[in-house]
């Protein structure tokens, strides 16, 4: 789960997978408070870490015009996707190649740090996590959802129908999701202790209810 993207695979994502979890992003945004703050007509800087092809960074800069919104990936190819996707729409959103754990950026530079379904392919959480703390201004917003190994065969077969996927390919999706995606990715219990470590607040860490998935999401505390 920590490899870089091939080309292909980037692609791949891109195309088929991307969209499909669009819905899943408003939900995880909406039901944590997060899509409520920024619709406060104030200029906030965000960060979006594993951008990917810059979906959910360029949806958020075309509903929210007073937002500034950088995204980073490790992928080249996913990076000029996004580049070009932002360009089409002519968004304000902007991207580079970075790597997660070792943001190029001052300290306490963005009001707001988000990420989607990145944080299992980062070979030490912890590190990419500290990072998103770190360029994170005091009374910042934090929001980091990914896939857990908790996962139930239920809560995958939620996720599959959260995405809208052909209901035809259920059964055998939901076995292939949870071996490949899920199984492999990290328990709650590990971000857990990240967030104790790093000294974000009690309660950062939750399950989103019914679904296959963490949810770091919490303010960090002004000085």
């Amino acid at each position: 789960m920590v490899e870089r993207y091939s080309g292909l695979q980037a692609r791949l994502h891109d195309r088929l997978i991307a969209q499909r979890a669009m819905k899943l992003h408003e939900h995880i945004m909406t039901e944590s408070g997060l899509t409520r703050l920024l619709d406060q007509p104030l200029e906030r800087h965000l960060l979006d870490v594993g951008c990917g092809g810059g979906q959910a960074a360029i949806r958020l800069a075309e509903r929210h015009s007073h937002l500034r919104i950088v995204g980073i990936d490790l992928s080249p190819v996913m990076i000029r996707g996004a580049c070009r996707r932002a360009r089409r729409r002519r968004s304000t959103a902007r991207f580079a190649v970075a790597d997660a754990q070792a943001l190029p950026f001052p300290d306490e530079l963005f009001e707001g740090v988000f990420s989607f379904g990145s944080a299992k392919h980062w070979p030490d959480p912890a590190r990419g996590l500290g990072e998103c703390w770190r360029v994170l201004r005091p009374g910042g917003e934090l929001l980091v959802a990914d896939a857990t190994s908790d996962a139930s065969p239920d809560d995958v077969g939620n996720f599959f129908d959260f995405a809208e996927l052909p209901g035809i390919l259920k059964r055998p999706m939901v076995a292939v999701l949870l071996r490949r995606m899920f199984r492999p990715a990290r328990p709650v219990e590990t971000y857990r202790r990240i967030a104790q470590v790093i000294g974000m607040p009690p309660g950062t860490v939750s399950r989103v209810p019914s679904l296959p998935v963490f949810l770091f999401r919490t303010r960090k505390p002004p000085v």
